[in-house]
């Protein structure tokens, strides 16, 4: 009966949280966005803890945090603005470039296989006129409002996220006495036990998952760079948020880059194509081993699942913590359904 009423005060726990997400979305988004920055800083933090006293260490990983942010700001986001108003510029030569391809391969097709009889291509870069280019900007000016507003907003979200982050640092001591307390007395080692290793999971895991990308994004929008790719930031930019996400991220980012690297010859699509690929393989095989440890003990089949799941439920973040997730359901497994499974077994 126990056991009956712990699950079922799980469904009921997991139903609130449901709720809450839906009526509540930015209060969680602030919540989640700081427990991952608390996850993520967590690392360096206890390293320093080591030879100092704890807030002394939490407040320079986030000095040294916001110093990072600064530089990003400062450096990073004026040259990739740059990048892209000269992609939106190049627009109408992307177009042009499509359209050329497009009926050399229909012209090719007609040559060589008279039989098919292909329709030709309904697209015509004339179609981008003054009249579709003004709408778009009528349409931009029109939104400087909503997007000043969800700007603020993204601002105050972050500000607060990483105010209570710091909370989270302080005193993850007493959260994890306030978890284990939930439990029977009996029941509050294995309580901290669970709570200490879900932490270091999801701690080492984002902490990880965050390096390798920035790494992998970094080295692609340099050696892109070293080519001429014009609009190696925003590649780089790309490809260093697509490795985040499994399996899909960085195909879905070559696929991206061959639009962006048409203008610029056959060439220049093979040879971007080759330095994304070749790092994204550098990353998987030498830097998340060194960086990131040991995996997180989830099968590829279930990674495959987890990443397509969470996608599908969740979006985006889905699909970046659909695998950490897999993995703190195996411990919850382990934790609590496996010893009860294997009890019921024993006296049957």
């Amino acid at each position: 009966m126990r056991r009956i009423a712990a699950i079922a005060g799980a469904v009921v726990l997991a139903v609130l949280a449901l709720w809450l997400a839906r009526h509540i979305p930015r209060t969680i988004s602030i919540f989640v966005i700081a427990a991952f920055i608390a996850f993520g800083v967590r690392p360096i933090a206890a390293r320093l803890e080591r030879r100092m006293p704890k807030p002394l260490a939490i407040g320079i990983v986030f000095f040294g945090l916001l110093v990072v942010v600064a530089l990003f700001l400062v450096i990073v986001v004026p040259l990739t603005i740059s990048q892209t108003q000269l992609l939106v510029t190049n627009i109408p030569a992307f177009a042009t470039a499509a359209q050329n391809w497009l009926l050399s391969v229909e012209g090719s097709l007609d040559q060589h296989f008279p039989m098919l009889k292909i329709p030709s291509s309904g697209f015509n870069v004339g179609k981008l006129g003054g009249t579709q280019i003004s709408n778009f900007v009528s349409t931009a000016i029109a939104s400087i409002g909503a997007i000043a507003l969800n700007t603020a907003t993204g601002f105050f979200i972050a500000f607060s996220a990483i105010i209570l982050s710091v909370l989270f640092l302080l005193n993850d001591t007493q959260i994890a006495e306030a978890f284990a307390s939930m439990f029977p007395p009996k029941r509050r080692d294995t309580a901290r036990k669970l709570a200490a290793e879900v932490t270091e999971l999801f701690s080492n895991y984002i902490s990880g998952q965050v390096v390798v990308s920035a790494i992998t994004g970094a080295v692609i929008a340099i050696a892109c760079a070293i080519i001429g790719f014009k609009f190696s930031l925003i590649i780089g930019i790309i490809s260093g948020v697509a490795y985040a996400i499994p399996i899909i991220g960085m195909l879905i980012a070559e696929l991206i880059a061959i639009p962006m690297c048409a203008p610029q010859g056959l060439g220049m699509i093979v040879w971007v194509q080759v330095i994304m690929f070749g790092m994204a393989r550098i990353s998987d095989n030498v830097l998340v081993p060194k960086i990131m440890g040991q995996s997180v003990g989830v099968s590829p089949i279930a990674a495959m699942f987890a990443v397509f799941a969470g996608g599908e439920l969740f979006g985006i973040p889905g699909l970046i913590l659909g695998i950490p997730a897999a993995a703190l359901i195996k411990i919850l497994w382990r934790y609590f359904m496996a010893p009860w499974l294997t009890a019921r077994l024993e006296k049957s």
